[in-house]
């Protein structure tokens, strides 16, 4: 694979960040823990159990799939630009729509979902529900990711 990039993975309180190669932040995996008994326990056990690297069998991943830039402009925006926005990001939701129905068999995709980040109403973000053996820590999660992720890098989408 011609465009493999050395991600980085960090684990920060239940979740995971994802890095690129050149240590920009490229989304955000969230393991889906399933029930936790005592729930007045639950963050103790989450450390835990990411610490003696269990497995969890379904996650979420967390990346930016649009940027509108029409939001938040005092003045406004010239038609045009608003009307040629839309229109590459409408072009660009349907790449990762066609992306997710292609992949899904192969990356074991479940589900995905579109959400307005939380730090930039601007962006769009996509979330991919996988499923699979996910060993937790951050080499394990990082080795699991790398393949979707290399692939998205090299069809463009991250």
């Amino acid at each position: 694979m011609p465009d493999r990039i050395k991600w980085k993975v960090e684990y920060d309180y239940t979740y995971y960040k994802v890095y690129d190669g050149s240590g920009g932040l490229a989304g955000y995996f969230f393991p889906h823990y399933g029930s936790i008994v005592p729930e007045e326990k639950e963050d103790e056990i989450i450390e835990q159990m990411n610490k003696r690297h269990e497995d969890v069998h379904e996650g979420t991943l967390l990346v930016p799939m649009a940027k509108l830039d029409l939001l938040d402009h005092e003045e406004g925006v010239d038609i045009d630009y608003a009307i040629g926005s839309l229109e590459a990001n409408l072009a660009r939701s349907k790449d990762w729509k066609g992306w997710i129905a292609r992949h899904a068999k192969e990356f074991s995709i479940f589900g995905s979902g579109v959400h307005t980040a939380r730090e930039d109403r601007n962006m769009l973000s996509i979330a991919i529900g996988l499923r699979g053996r996910i060993t937790l820590g951050e080499k394990e999660v990082r080795e699991f990711l790398a393949p979707l992720l290399d692939r998205l890098h090299q069809d463009g989408l991250l």
